[in-house]
């Protein structure tokens, strides 16, 4: 039987947006993202963050050439109370790929420890039934992809 994890491809090229301290209501993530969507903008992987019991950070990565243009599209959104935007360029996405990674325990927490070994801080995490994707610097990509193939007895 072999291993869960099948194929580990990287995205380059990408930056991370974090809109701090948006109003925490019903519906204001459906906003910010079909706000995002009407302008054209492919959102690649979100993340929350609750701050209060009112207020939230949203995070999200897309392709960097378009990070500018999207800040300034969601400063036209009242909704969302004028928060600040921080954007961190340089960043790629690695995603592990298997068919049965949701039926293996432990493999989430063995991508994290290779990750941490090498010192590589992740920024955002998303999971599917076959897959997990985590937001890192983007000279860390090409090591990381090449460890965790390495661990995972595949081909690079």
């Amino acid at each position: 039987m072999g291993s869960a994890v099948e194929l580990v491809e990287i995205k380059t090229n990408m930056a991370m947006v974090v809109a701090k301290s948006v109003p925490d209501r019903p519906g204001i993530a459906a906003e910010l993202f079909s706000h995002l969507g009407s302008g054209g903008f492919n959102i690649l992987m979100i993340a929350e963050s609750k701050l209060t019991e009112n207020r939230a950070d949203i995070s999200f990565a897309l392709e960097d050439k378009y990070v500018t243009k999207a800040v300034e599209h969601l400063k036209g959104l009242a909704s969302l109370d004028n928060p600040e935007f921080i954007v961190k360029h340089e960043m790629g996405m690695l995603t592990v790929y298997g068919k049965k990674l949701s039926r293996e325990m432990g493999i989430a927490g063995k991508v994290f420890s290779l990750l941490a070994q090498e010192a590589i801080n992740i920024e955002m995490i998303s999971t599917s039934f076959s897959s997990i994707s985590v937001l890192i610097e983007e000279p860390y990509l090409k090591p990381a992809r090449n460890l965790i193939s390495k661990e995972f007895e595949l081909d690079v």
